[in-house]
């Protein structure tokens, strides 16, 4: 695992935790929604921080919301996939499947 790997799953890990620890006090829905707002809001102002200008981020605006949309479908898919498969490793179920 390179250097980079090895800090972005931490910053999964830190971000999951503290998310985590916040439904102590907030129902999961609201924790999950709040989650997606930061992400969609630090998405914004990391497209708009790497254009020049207004004019270039006006531009990638549409590209940039395929972009992040397909990623998160993709990485939502896989998700789902996983728990399906682990659901009762994750979720300590006894239930039958």
């Amino acid at each position: 695992m390179s250097d980079n790997d090895e800090l972005f799953w931490n910053l999964v890990d830190e971000f999951i935790e503290r998310a985590n620890a916040r439904c102590d006090d907030a129902d999961p829905s609201m924790v999950s929604a709040a989650l997606l707002q930061a992400a969609a809001r630090f998405n914004a102002f990391t497209v708009a921080g790497a254009s020049v200008d207004k004019k270039e981020y006006t531009e990638e605006i549409e590209p940039s919301l395929r972009y992040l949309t397909n990623q998160y479908r993709d990485i939502l898919r896989d998700n789902l996939e996983d728990y399906r498969e682990n659901y009762k490793v994750y979720m300590r179920s006894d239930e039958d499947e």
